[in-house]
């Protein structure tokens, strides 16, 4: 089914609106649309009485689509800044720590990148966009995931893995679970798979499908089609093997300067596209960069953190032309995957230089999938003690793409997939130092102590015998802009209403996906919008975890301030939860984490220049691809009319419309069979009749 708008006069009339609609359709036959009148007045019931409010009638057209989708051959370049991204298949290098190993190793990778063969910065990751406030942006997004990109030689099904998950796969892994977890299974397991009860929208699928999701900035809604949507039933952007999409954005005036980033976010494949590295950074431009350097800090290094679940493969004696590839998405849910490290900058552990009293701005990515991490600095052979008692202290400058006013002094982040921060590190003696991951184990998922595992993320090596730039103020006396200003602040009065959003999972063993995973306790349908809010409003949402598990909370194209942090666990059992518990209602975020077996309060702002239908959902991918997500709302819906959805109401109209047709002329032939025999024109043939 397609959508087109109908240009209707006096948009301020709903009655207008639908008699409008109801003539054009009755103008073709004139000689019924008099006795029809009737049925337009039950039509109009039916239609109108689910609102009152104005808004646009949207019908039907099989010829015509309003959509993004554009030819390939087409240009999308109309904007202030434009850019393409093509999303294929290559072949290129990539370390990992073997199974069992210590040291890293050189692979070679194949799998989905947007990473262009001139772009090997990251290695894997996309061309990094940049815009300015007030421009627009348009993107023009290629899928070249094809079989054509493999070598059916080399690959004689023509595809790269991994497998779409079935109903079987998860049967077949529910009867060896693999590590114990404080986790029970209800009910007993079938005797086949077939016998399972299986939730198909939520099933991972659709590897080779994408679309784009540009993390944190205030843009318009883009994650159904077209981009800005108002159409509730509007469906997911899904750009196949061979198709593009034109994404258009206008960047505001005040948009906050600062670090974004992309990804893809078509449900089903999100996360086995993340694990595999399509992502890329984004900035905005912002004063914070010139103000560093006055301050006579020009160190600046992107610090990319990423999750891959990878698995070796059998290089066919050099025939494949490589020996990794993503790992099958039960294993990399449940962290099982053999090679699954932390990389950085998509390296293991990787080295940095800097010069005493040199000060080191990180501009940090947590592009991860299925994990949190902490960063912790430790002089290097310190990092088994607590952070509390051998860190090395840094600041945060930024949180989310947001600039503070002024800097704050941490010893340990704990963060979560697409968190990102601004960190100034400085050092006053020579040595190696090392940023530590460490601490999750236990509190991340039903006490698994195995997984994340703790890994040096980074070193940096600090000489003193260079000559650096050193910086002409103390890091906290500095001052910056801030990204949002001191009356942007959400306060009490503003906020309309409070809703509970409660991240929860289901342990039936019979159904898949397994675990189900739910938001107020329903999977993610597209066409069920479970969430609304108006442009302008303020609105509280008490987000809730129900189980022993961690869940970060996004919402796309708006941001919050975390107003309250708790949760039922031992932060003695746990310790790095008493850090993650830690907030600040002053600062802006698009993700909180939120705790295990625990809660967190928020306070939305959404914008008055964007509407339309979006999502929330936990950014733990492989979680929001088997249902943890929900539509959102913002504004008024259009009044879609999709005669599909109502066969049975308009079958019924059909036979009434026919009925009431043949019952007026059988009415009008029984007056006319009923004349007076006393009438003249009945006399009259009487007595011709008589003649004859």
């Amino acid at each position: 089914a397609t959508v087109q708008k109908l240009a209707i006069p006096n948009p301020s009339s709903r009655t207008s609106h639908l008699f409008w609609v109801m003539g054009r359709i009755t103008a073709s036959s004139s000689a019924l649309a008099a006795r029809l009148h009737h049925v337009q007045l039950v039509i109009f019931v039916l239609v109108a009485s689910a609102s009152l409010s104005p808004r646009s009638v949207v019908v039907v057209d099989a010829a015509a689509r309003t959509t993004d989708f554009i030819p390939c051959s087409d240009p999308c370049a109309g904007g202030d800044v434009n850019y393409e991204l093509t999303a294929s298949i290559r072949t290129m290098p990539m370390q990992a720590i073997e199974p069992g190993g210590h040291e890293p190793r050189d692979y070679v990778y194949r799998g989905r990148t947007y990473s262009t063969d001139t772009d090997h910065r990251h290695g894997f990751m996309g061309p990094t966009l940049r815009v300015k406030p007030g421009q627009s942006l348009w993107i023009k997004l290629r899928n070249n995931l094809t079989a054509d990109e493999v070598d059916v030689d080399k690959q004689p099904d023509g595809r790269l893995g991994p497998d779409e998950v079935t109903a079987a796969d998860y049967w077949r892994m529910l009867q060896k679970p693999g590590e114990k977890i404080k986790y029970q299974f209800y009910q007993k397991a079938v005797d086949d798979p077939s016998q399972m009860i299986v939730d198909e929208p939520n099933l991972p699928h659709n590897f080779d499908a994408t679309n784009l999701h540009l993390h944190g900035l205030d843009v318009e809604v883009h994650m159904f089609d077209p981009v800005g949507t108002t159409d509730p039933r509007a469906a997911h952007v899904a750009v196949h093997p061979g198709e593009c999409y034109c994404y258009r954005f206008h960047v505001p005036e005040d948009h906050p300067g600062g670090m974004y980033w992309y990804h893809p976010h078509l449900h089903g494949s999100t996360a086995v596209q993340m694990w595999g590295g399509m992502l890329g950074l984004l900035y905005v431009a912002g004063p914070l960069l010139d103000e560093l350097a006055s301050y006579g800090v020009t160190r600046t290094e992107e610090f990319v953190i990423f999750d891959p679940a990878f698995k070796m493969v059998d290089d066919l004696n050099g025939t494949r032309g490589h020996n990794l590839e993503v790992d099958e998405f039960l294993m990399g849910q449940t962290t099982l995957s053999k090679i699954h490290p932390f990389l950085v900058n998509g390296r293991v552990t990787p080295n940095f230089e800097v010069g005493v009293g040199e000060v080191l701005h990180f501009r940090t990515l947590v592009g991860i999938v299925e994990n949190e991490n902490t960063f912790i600095v430790y002089k290097e052979g310190e990092e088994d003690k607590h952070w509390d008692e051998a860190a090395i202290p840094f600041y945060v400058i930024a949180s989310d793409g947001v600039t503070y006013p002024r800097p704050r002094k941490k010893n340990i982040l704990v963060m979560a997939g697409g968190q990102r921060e601004e960190i100034l590190l400085q050092f006053d003696e020579p040595g190696r130092y090392v940023i530590s991951q460490q601490g999750i184990q236990g509190m991340q998922f039903f006490d698994m102590w195995g997984h994340p595992h703790d890994q040096i993320l980074a070193t940096i090596t600090v000489d003193g015998t260079v000559t650096t730039q050193l910086p002409n103020t103390a890091i906290e006396k500095m001052t910056f802009t801030p990204g949002f200003k001191e009356e942007d602040k959400i306060q009490a009065h503003d906020i309309v209403k409070s809703e509970n959003i409660v991240f929860s999972m289901g342990a039936n063993r019979n159904q898949a996906p397994f675990p189900q995973y739910y938001v107020n306790g329903r999977p993610f349908h597209p066409d069920e919008i479970r969430f609304r809010a108006h442009p302008g409003e303020a609105v509280e949402y008490v987000l809730i975890n129900a189980n022993h598990n961690v869940h970060p909370f996004h919402i796309h194209v708006n941001r919050f301030q975390i107003q309250e942090m708790g949760s039922e666990l031992s932060t003695e059992r746990y310790p790095v939860l008493k850090n993650l518990l830690e907030h600040d209602p002053d600062i802006w975020r698009d993700i909180v984490v939120v705790p295990p077996n625990g809660r967190a309060r928020i306070w939305v702002h959404y914008k008055s220049n964007y509407t339309g239908k979006t999502v929330l959902h936990c950014h733990f991918l492989a979680h929001e691809d088997t249902g943890m997500m929900a539509t959102i709302f913002i504004g008024d819906e259009d009044f879609v009319f999709r005669w599909q959805d109502h066969k049975e109401l308009l079958a019924g109209i059909t036979c009434g419309v026919l009925l009431t047709a043949i019952v007026l002329i059988a009415l009008r032939s029984a007056r006319e069979d009923k004349r007076p025999p006393y009438e003249r024109v009945v006399m009259n043939e009487i007595k011709s009749k008589a003649m004859d």
